[in-house]
């Protein structure tokens, strides 16, 4: 089928054909562009984490790594945000409570107010990120979900229009017939082919999403290992350490 057979069979299908393939170009085009974009952001995303984990890992302290991270790269991905307000809210919890009790033990070590506090900033952060990562995924999920329907209706009209039209020519040739036919069949090729691509990334980008959402909790829980232990030692003095029983 040519170019042209496909501009008059949408052409001279009726309004209601018309709007139907109107209205799948605009969703294949909201489709790829939401495919090209969610592409781009995650796998951005993903290398800065990357990078920023590297780096992370040959700190050896996390108060001077704040500010060097900062200066190093823009901190717009999720582990290097999560990582600057875990930092702020110890801080600022060591400056408002100078007084806290820290313990060097097994079961105690950042006094229970300040635990409580980094777990909400860490559901928090984990919410945001995974809020962002997740955007647009639902019209993706929405757009598989109807275009097979548009182009079932607009195979319905256009076998409507296939018997109207044997009925206003009092005859069933193929040459009466097929113009209707043609448009029917155009219609379902149509919206299958903005269901699939729409279909095939929004399951790629939720199971992408899935496991940038286990790295940030692998990194979360190393974070807070290595904060821990730098509190710990900081604000302990050597002779509580030493006669702390483990």
């Amino acid at each position: 089928m040519e170019f042209n057979d496909f501009v008059n069979a949408v052409l001279h299908g009726g309004a209601i054909t018309l709007s139907i393939f109107i209205l799948l170009v605009v969703l294949s085009v909201v489709t790829w562009a939401i495919i090209i974009g969610k592409s781009v952001q995650l796998r951005k995303e993903d290398q800065n984490s990357g990078k920023f984990v590297k780096v992370f890992n040959k700190a050896t302290s996390l108060k001077s790594f704040l500010s060097k991270n900062q200066k190093r790269a823009p901190v717009d991905y999720d582990l290097g945000i999560l990582f600057e307000e875990i930092m702020n809210e110890s801080q600022q919890f060591a400056i408002q409570f100078p007084d806290a009790k820290w313990r060097y033990t097994a079961d105690k070590g950042l006094p229970e107010h300040l635990n409580e506090m980094l777990d909400r900033t860490m559901d928090r952060v984990n919410l945001q990120m995974r809020e962002r990562r997740e955007k647009s995924l639902a019209y993706l999920a929405t757009i598989s979900n109807i275009a097979p329907f548009l182009g079932v209706l607009g195979t319905v009209i256009g076998i409507i229009n296939a018997f109207t039209a044997i009925g206003k020519m009092g005859s069933a040739e193929l040459a009466v017939v097929a113009p209707a036919i043609s448009e029917a069949l155009i219609a379902t090729a149509l919206g299958i082919s903005v269901a699939i691509p729409a279909s095939v990334g929004f399951n790629i980008f939720q199971y992408r999403v899935e496991i940038l959402s286990q790295k940030f909790d692998r990194f979360a829980a190393l974070l807070r290992n290595k904060l821990e232990n730098e509190l710990v030692l900081e604000h302990e003095s050597s002779s509580d350490i030493g006669n702390e029983s483990f």
